[in-house]
């Protein structure tokens, strides 16, 4: 009976060592599993509030969104352009705050070529004239219909309005700084070339 038993006993024994070593191998399995389950990506796990790097977030990626800020900029460029009880106007920077960054650089690039020029000689120096188009104040954007181009390109067209004066308004948004920002105005006239793409010709006609 001696000899069965301790066959048995082996056996076991085997059984227990092999337990142990699957065991052990499932654990490192499960911490392997674990971390790639961390890092990779979850289709369910949502955007963070400002989104990839360039790329407008899914809440301001729909044309309410763009409207909504198109109307926020135009409250502001009322507030700038409106004299004051002491007879001045704001001194709020719309360029810094509403443009974009590659906008600005532009226009630092015309303000150091006019500097150089006679004003009858200067161009885009204006800077009311491109916010307002003359228009008085407070203005109101109407009839703001939006086309979202790429998930960080927008066209809003509209019809700046005061009063019973209004002005037929197209502008490029980028989305940049956790905010949509204009990036050009489409020229009023018979040029129907974009306002960005006729500075970067004055700069380069004049470097």
């Amino acid at each position: 009976m001696r000899k069965p038993l301790f066959t048995i006993l082996a056996v076991l024994a085997v059984l227990v060592m092999a337990s142990c070593g699957n065991k052990t191998g499932n654990s490192n399995e499960v911490e392997a599993d674990s971390l790639v389950d961390s890092i990779a990506f979850n289709p369910t796990d949502t955007m963070q509030a400002d989104g990839p790097e360039g790329i407008a977030p899914d809440d301001q990626w729909t044309e309410e969104a763009v409207a909504a800020q198109i109307k926020k900029i135009y409250a502001d460029v009322s507030r700038a352009f409106t004299p004051s009880e002491d007879g001045l106007e704001s001194n709020l920077d719309l360029d810094a705050i509403y443009c974009t960054q590659y906008w600005n650089e532009t226009l630092q690039q015309v303000c150091a070529i006019n500097a150089k020029k006679p004003l009858d000689q200067q161009r885009f120096y204006n800077d009311e004239i491109r916010w307002t188009y003359g228009l008085g104040t407070p203005l109101t954007p109407k009839n703001i219909k939006v086309e979202l181009n790429t998930g960080n390109m927008a066209t809003a067209t509209f019809d700046l309005a005061c009063g019973e004066q209004w002005m037929h308004t197209v502008l490029a948004l980028d989305w940049e700084g956790d905010q949509w920002r204009i990036n050009s105005w489409e020229e009023v006239g018979d040029n129907s070339q974009d306002l960005l793409t006729d500075m970067l010709e004055y700069v380069e006609k004049n470097q």
